[in-house]
């Protein structure tokens, strides 16, 4: 809801008035219609037995592609081996179950979606009992799964077998989880998905991504807060190859070139001179720094405990260093 002023208030005429804060999560429900877990969306399952996740969260190195891909293998029951990964396209059944939208933040991925994707690896695992149980004419009950198999006493059949078959199959309304105690990837050492690519060169970055007319700016800006561009000479910098043009913007002085790397160089030859701005005085500011240092912080929460007397405490009860004992040891 958007904030309304006093008049406005006023003149609605309204008897009762009830103020409240939506949480983050219920202004998204409100904005959004909730994703729908929809293991087609999610799971792609190749005939050579491959499993390729769709994610619709950024990897920025933080390790959630693998994080997630653990999620979905766990209750899949695949083989870790043939898992893949890729970005998801632009699709609502991909938005951040608290923003309501395609994001990343706040250390969200895992804490939001780890009940997701394992639906998602459940969900899936469902579908293609079903479709092995169909094929063998058999109840799925009597089936179980390992290692990227649905298995049948001494018969099998591989995910890559069964995928087009389960894919037609409608998703189940719920499925049951597996306990923490049989887990088999949530919590344990796997090989990263993302290494490799990163490693060999072939991981796409957005630099990377090149089209005809497409061009790159770097903004040469100031080096302290408040200042302004008083004059600049961009001669040097018109001489790198790649560079097309250099204007000035409100940010600073930006450097426009075929590529990346010629709008780098044409930006470290760039000649900008500043004008420091009155109201911002570097040698004030640190001087307010450093007597603000000086002064006790504010207090987050009541103090609960005395901090000094529980170490002073737990100093006395150290044992005294042995001779020759390694420095560090207790």
């Amino acid at each position: 809801m958007s904030p309304l002023s006093r008049r406005e208030l006023l003149a609605t005429g309204t008897g009762l008035v009830i103020a409240f804060n939506m949480p983050r999560s219920g202004r998204a429900a409100a904005m959004h219609p909730k994703a729908k877990t929809d293991p087609n969306a999610f799971v792609r399952i190749g005939p050579d037995d491959t499993v390729t996740l769709q994610i619709g969260h950024s990897e920025m190195g933080q390790g959630n592609w693998t994080g997630l891909a653990m999620l979905v293998a766990e209750e899949l029951e695949c083989d870790w081996s043939k898992m893949r990964v890729e970005h998801s396209p632009a699709a609502q059944a991909y938005a951040h179950l608290e923003f309501g939208t395609m994001a990343v933040g706040g250390s969200s991925t895992m804490r939001t979606e780890f009940g997701r994707y394992r639906e998602v690896g459940a969900m899936a695992r469902d579908m293609l009992v079903r479709a092995a149980a169909a094929q063998w004419k058999t109840s799925p009950h009597k089936l179980h799964t390992e290692n990227g198999f649905v298995v049948h006493g001494s018969q099998k059949l591989s995910y890559g077998q069964l995928a087009n078959a389960a894919m037609q199959l409608a998703p189940p309304n719920s499925v049951k989880l597996k306990k923490k105690s049989d887990w088999k990837y949530i919590g344990k050492q796997v090989r990263r998905l993302d290494t490799p690519e990163k490693t060999n060169g072939s991981a796409k970055f957005g630099m990377d991504v090149q089209f005809e007319g497409l061009r790159t700016a770097l903004v040469a800006r100031a080096p302290v807060f408040g200042a302004k561009v008083r004059s600049f000479d961009a001669s040097k910098t018109k001489a790198v190859k790649g560079v097309e043009q250099v204007v000035q913007v409100p940010s600073g002085v930006a450097v426009i070139a075929k590529n990346f790397w010629s709008a780098k160089l044409g930006r470290d030859a760039l000649q900008v001179e500043w004008e420091k701005s009155p109201e911002v005085d570097s040698e004030k500011l640190w001087a307010s720094y450093r007597e603000l240092s000086k002064k006790p912080g504010d207090v987050a929460a009541k103090p609960a405990g005395d901090v000094d007397a529980a170490l002073g405490s737990a100093a006395k009860k150290l044992e005294p260093m042995a001779e020759g004992e390694p420095k560090g040891s207790v």
